[in-house]
């Protein structure tokens, strides 16, 4: 063997205990396993909770808001458990083989449009109810390659009203994936899981958990 032969054996070789050493597949993906059952549950709860005391302020304006209601939730400690139920393991029934074989090698910008199509969407509908800026959108319409960033990707699943399956294949699009090691993810999931896609409810959540809202 060439010793430049060589070289390039001992690299592929080194990338290769590299990748084995670091590689883990999707160890983030948010499931609907008791962990994040548990927290989507906290979160339920203190929803309820500002629900009652947005009541309370209407009967009373002098009552002040307790936002030590607030349960906090630790992403980082939370425990890899193995998943034993995905957040929505069954695919709408209008997604066959044939067309999910079609959409495969979409682009972010090639999906997003169909999608806003699909729903009989304008465009500036879309990206109004998405907080994103018309210039920002116009760039995506433009370059069919451009990737925006994952809050950008987020606030059009909650502006198109994705389920978790189509929220997740619109992340894959742009190289994005739910992760549980996000509050911002885990929250956005909640409200998709739960087809909840009222942008003021859940920025008002993510303030309250002390994360970047949408805007």
């Amino acid at each position: 063997m060439k010793e430049s032969e060589m070289r390039d054996q001992k690299l592929y070789e080194s990338v290769g205990k590299y990748i084995d050493k670091y590689y883990i597949d999707k160890p983030d993906d948010i499931k609907l396993d008791k962990e994040m059952k548990s927290i989507f549950d906290r979160i339920s709860e203190f929803r309820k909770k500002k629900a009652i005391k947005k009541c309370d302020v209407e009967k009373d304006t002098d009552i002040e808001i307790d936002e030590s209601a607030v349960e906090s939730f630790d992403v980082e400690s939370m425990q890899k458990t193995k998943a034993t139920d995905s957040m929505s393991s069954t695919l709408a029934t209008n997604r066959n083989i044939e067309s999910l074989m079609g959409q495969m090698d979409e682009t972010f910008s090639q999906r997003l449009l169909r999608l806003i199509d699909e729903r009989g969407m304008t465009d500036s509908e879309a990206y109004n109810k998405a907080y994103v800026d018309r210039r920002h959108f116009s760039k995506i319409r433009k370059d069919v390659n451009y990737t925006p960033n994952k809050k950008t990707v987020l606030a059009f699943a909650i502006a198109l009203e994705l389920s978790i399956d189509e929220a997740k294949d619109l992340l894959n699009s742009a190289g994005f994936a739910f992760s549980r090691s996000s509050k911002t993810d885990i929250i956005v999931a909640y409200f998709l899981q739960n087809k909840i896609y009222d942008m003021f409810e859940i920025n008002e959540i993510l303030d309250a958990y002390g994360q970047p809202i949408f805007e």
